[in-house]
C-alpha cells in the first residue's frame, strides 16, 4: 500500500488491489523461489476479507477486492495411467483362495470398473447395490448422489464376495458396509489405499486408488465414451474437470504420427 501511495481508505481502489495481486505473483521468498500459488491465494484471501469487512461496515462504498480472483492451481495431466497389461497384472496379484485376497481383488475391480473415489468405495452400503441391474448408488463430494454402472463380470464377483467371503469378516455387529476390514468394521479410505499400494508393490508404477480412477476414465475415453457421460459417471460438477482426460490421449497421437507421417521416413 505504501508503494501504491494508499494512505487513506478512499484511496484503496480496485487498481491498487490488482497491483497487489501482481506484486504477489512476482514475489520472491527467502529461499529465492517465487511465492507458491497457495501462499498467494492465502494473502489475497486476507486482503479480500479486509475489503469485504470495510464495505460491510460502510467505511467503503464499493468493495475494491470483489472482482479479484485468487490464482487457480493449473490443471495437470493425470500421471501413472496404467496400460491394459498393467491392469491385468495388478488384478492377478491378490490370492483369491483367501478371504482377504478375494476382498482385495474386489476392491481393485470396483475402483477400475467404476472410477469411484476410495472414500466413495469405503462408504458403499449393501443396500446401495443393485447387482441384478448392475448399478451402485454413490454418495460423492458434497453429499451429492449419483449412480454408476458396474459390469456384469464384477457384479458376479461382488455376489460371490457377499455370499461366501464377507460373512467371514463380520465380528459382533454387521455395519452393512460392503468392504470390511479384519475387525469387521468399515474399511476406511486409508485402508483401501494401503490395499492398492500393497497389491501394486511389484509393479514399477506409482499406483494409487486415484490412479485407477484416472486409468478407467482414460481407457473409456480412448474407446469412444462421450465426455458428457464420463462427467456424470465421475461425478464432476464442471465439464472442464472431465475434459482434462482428452489431453491424455495426446500420447497416442505420437505413436500414430511416427507410424503414418511421411516425415519419419525422410
Amino acid at each position: 500500500m505504501e508503494e501504491e501511495k494508499v494512505f487513506d481508505l478512499e484511496d484503496l481502489t480496485m487498481d491498487a488491489m490488482f497491483d497487489y495481486q501482481q506484486s504477489l505473483a512476482f514475489s520472491v521468498t527467502a529461499k529465492g523461489t517465487l511465492m507458491t500459488l497457495r501462499s498467494q491465494a492465502q494473502l489475497l484471501g486476507a486482503a479480500k476479507g479486509l475489503t469485504r469487512f470495510l464495505k460491510k461496515m460502510d467505511y467503503l462504498i464499493h468493495d475494491p477486492g470483489e472482482k479479484i480472483k485468487p490464482p487457480k492451481k493449473p490443471k495437470t495431466l493425470p500421471r501413472s495411467i496404467l496400460s491394459a497389461s498393467d491392469i491385468r497384472k495388478l488384478l492377478n496379484v491378490p490370492d483369491m483362495q483367501t478371504h482377504g485376497g478375494f476382498r482385495n481383488r474386489l476392491i481393485l475391480e470396483i475402483l477400475y470398473d467404476t472410477a469411484i473415489r476410495r472414500d466413495e468405495l469405503s462408504n458403499i452400503m449393501l443396500t446401495r447395490l443393485d447387482l441384478e441391474s448392475g448399478f451402485i448408488h454413490i454418495t460423492g463430494k458434497g453429499s451429492k448422489d449419483r449412480v454408476v454402472p458396474l459390469s456384469r463380470r464384477v457384479c458376479g464377483l461382488a455376489k460371490s464376495y457377499i455370499l461366501s467371503v464377507r460373512p467371514a469378516f463380520i465380528r459382533n455387529e454387521d455395519t452393512g458396509h460392503l468392504i470390511l476390514n479384519r475387525w469387521g468394521r468399515r474399511m476406511g479410505g486409508l485402508g483401501i489405499w494401503r490395499v492398492v499400494k500393497a497389491c501394486a508393490a511389484g509393479i514399477e508404477k506409482n499406483i494409487t486408488p486415484h490412479g485407477l480412477r484416472h486409468t478407467c476414465a482414460t481407457h473409456m475415453l480412448k474407446n469412444g465414451a462421450p465426455v458428457r457421460h464420463l462427467q456424470e459417471m465421475l461425478g464432476h460438477e464442471s465439464l472442464e474437470s472431465t475434459q482434462i482426460y482428452t489431453r491424455v490421449t495426446i500420447s497416442d497421437l505420437k505413436v500414430i504420427h511416427e507410424k503414418y507421417h511421411p516425415s519419419e521416413s525422410l
